[in-house]
């Protein structure tokens, strides 16, 4: 079986993190985000995988190459203009003969896959999608489903856009098993929505007998990380231990990961939960955490303190600055003695020494 993930967006509500870079190889912890789908795809046994991409492919395909060091097979499919996520799709209707699984590029999830796609064969359905109760379904729009035939999986009838807010409800995953026939119902040669065209015409209005959508239910752990809320909040899960990321160690008892090519000064203090990736550098006095992330190669240096922050790979925080609540893409650079709160910076960012964001006025 192979799968498709869809990563053709230009990742606008990431920025400026997206700026230079696409959301498909945006860290989680240590690692290239689209390794967390890899992995996933992998344990259902799926290794043949189509990327479709838009934004910034070049620098997907130099990141991930052929997909051997991540144990997958890579075909990249380039559009040469955005066509939605159905046009996109459409464009591979001669490499998809069979039932593949599709992936949206921003899914950070725990789903067995392998489980999704024997639901797709019992329910005999054209499209199967994943789905999921949350307690406020307002900034997902509503999948409205019934019981199956003869006790089988349940049936997806509609959808809801327009959900009011604090309203439970189900939400599509954004993880399908898709039948090509589906690919026939897309219209050639311009932008089309999966979600709010091609699925909608599926479902049926009546009962859910008539449905060409069947539902799988997902009680696991599952976000997306497109906005930057939810990725600073993805970090908070996978230090909590809420979703475990491939080729991340385990937490000491004090609840910190740290890599074992980590250098840390007996003088450091550490507090859990926080990650300290490969060649992560913290030298006397500094103090990091709770919910602090060091990517590759970041140093921080004597007396300086950072807790729930994101630091990007090759980051360095001067001596005896302070940051928390606060993002920081790869290479950026903070001056002595600068204070940092509640901020999002890109990629090669440098804050002065002594510094105050925001200011306390």
């Amino acid at each position: 079986m192979k799968a498709v993930i869809l990563i053709g967006g230009k990742a606008l509500r990431l920025r400026p993190l997206t700026l230079r870079r696409p959301k498909a190889i945006v860290p989680i912890l240590s690692q290239p985000f689209l390794s967390t789908q890899f992995a996933l795809l992998r344990r259902a046994g799926i290794t043949d995988i189509i990327l479709c991409l838009a934004s910034l492919p070049r620098r997907v395909e130099a990141a991930y190459g052929d997909g051997a060091a991540f144990g997958v097979s890579l075909r990249y499919a380039i559009e040469p203009e955005p066509l939605g996520t159905a046009g996109a799709l459409r464009r591979l209707r001669a490499m998809l003969t069979e039932p593949f699984v599709c992936l949206n590029g921003d899914v950070l999830t725990d789903l067995d896959v392998r489980n999704l796609v024997e639901t797709h064969e019992r329910a005999q359905a054209l499209l199967t999608l994943t789905v999921a109760r949350v307690e406020d379904a307002a900034g997902y729009g509503a999948v409205r489903i019934a019981a199956g035939e003869e006790g089988g999986p349940p049936r997806v009838i509609g959808f809801e856009e327009k959900v009011r807010a604090g309203t439970p409800g189900r939400i599509s995953v954004g993880i399908y098993v898709m039948a090509p026939d589906v690919l026939d119902r897309i219209p050639k040669g311009r932008a089309a929505s999966l979600e709010y065209e091609v699925f909608p015409s599926l479902a049926s209005d009546g009962t859910g007998e008539e449905s060409r959508v069947a539902a799988h239910r997902h009680q696991g752990y599952f976000s997306d990380i497109g906005t930057l809320s939810r990725y600073h909040a993805a970090h908070r899960d996978a230090l909590e231990g809420g979703i475990r990321i491939p080729g991340v160690g385990t937490p000491n008892p004090g609840g910190v990961i740290v890599d074992e090519t980590a250098s840390i000064h007996p003088d450091a203090r550490l507090t859990g939960p926080a990650f300290l990736g490969p060649g992560a550098q913290v030298l006397p006095g500094a103090r990091i955490g709770p919910y602090a992330v060091l990517g590759r190669r970041v140093r921080i240096e004597a007396n300086a303190a950072v807790r729930d922050s994101i630091l990007w790979a090759d980051t360095r925080i001067g001596e005896s600055a302070e940051i928390s609540r606060t993002i920081f893409g790869g290479s950026s650079f903070v001056g002595p003695g600068a204070q940092v709160q509640g901020a999002v910076f890109g990629d090669k960012s440098t804050v002065a020494g002594h510094s105050v964001i925001p200011w306390p006025c």
